[in-house]
């Protein structure tokens, strides 16, 4: 299986469009054309044009990066919309600072201070808990597969205030150090970089309880976990890398994991791999 490939540096995309909310203020202007120049794609007058009158004047685009006075939103030729918030951390951060068990903890084994790179950072609600859980000496970096859908989630983890002082300081210390494949990152990062190494890629099949997810899945990559990430993923580790999966798939036999964390009524389980 290949990476999908990325657009050159001289070709400009065309199944991208930026633009602005309606009646744009000079800076909404700027800060679309700086985006619009680091994502290789065009932007787009909004005036007062809805969005599919937008989509009808640039007939390849599939999809639109709408950067707004307080946000920025990604908008679909069929109407789906995602703009960055915490999902699922909410809850599962609540739960760890009640002392309830969360599997992905438990299977980094993670301690204060220690260093975490999130492969597929998606939401970022994984990596929001290793934040908690590593703390203030520790780091957190992400990299998510998609541009535009990179781009929002790094300036949501920097923006986005919740009424959760804690879950809005651990957002602020993740970085996301890489928009591309993490196969990319991986290649180029050197050995025992990290201490943990995590991957969550998407399922093949929806769970029912996941609707929460829906708008993530339609901007997200969905290429199968590579054996090669996982063996370079190993290598860049210095303890052991994770890789959640569906109980029910076969992922984790795919890829020859060792050890496995779940529960005995959980749809997830975790992949454990030790580091090279």
């Amino acid at each position: 299986m290949s990476l999908p490939s990325p657009p050159t540096v001289d070709s400009v995309r065309t199944d991208l469009i930026v633009t602005t909310a309606l009646k744009p203020a000079p800076d909404l202007i700027e800060r679309a054309t700086v985006l619009g120049r680091d994502l290789n794609a065009p932007v787009v007058a909004r005036r007062n044009d809805g969005l599919a009158v937008l989509f009808a004047r640039a007939p390849d685009a599939d999809r639109t990066l709408i950067v707004q006075r307080d946000r920025l939103v990604l908008g679909r030729r069929d109407g789906a919309t995602f703009f960055y918030h915490p999902n699922m951390a909410y809850l599962r951060l609540g739960n760890l600072l009640r002392g309830g068990r969360d599997l992905l903890i438990e299977a980094a084994g993670l301690q204060p201070g220690e260093s975490v790179l999130d492969a597929t950072l998606g939401y970022a609600s994984e990596a929001i808990l290793c934040a908690h859980v590593v703390g203030e000496t520790g780091i957190v970096h992400g990299i998510e597969a998609s541009p535009e859908l990179g781009v929002v989630v790094r300036e949501g983890l920097q923006t986005v205030t919740t009424a959760h002082r804690v879950l809005n300081e651990c957002m602020r210390r993740i970085q996301v150090v890489h928009i591309g494949h993490h196969l990319a990152f991986l290649r180029d990062c050197p050995s025992g970089s990290y201490d943990v190494v995590c991957f969550d890629p998407f399922f093949d099949a929806v769970l029912h309880d996941s609707i929460a997810f829906s708008p993530l899945r339609a901007f997200g990559e969905h290429h199968a976990l590579l054996p090669e990430a996982v063996a370079e993923a190993r290598r860049v580790a210095r303890r052991r890398v994770v890789v959640k999966a569906l109980c029910t798939d076969d992922t984790l036999d795919r890829l020859g994991a060792p050890e496995r964390v779940g529960s005995r009524s959980g749809k997830v389980v975790y992949g454990v791999f030790p580091a090279h």
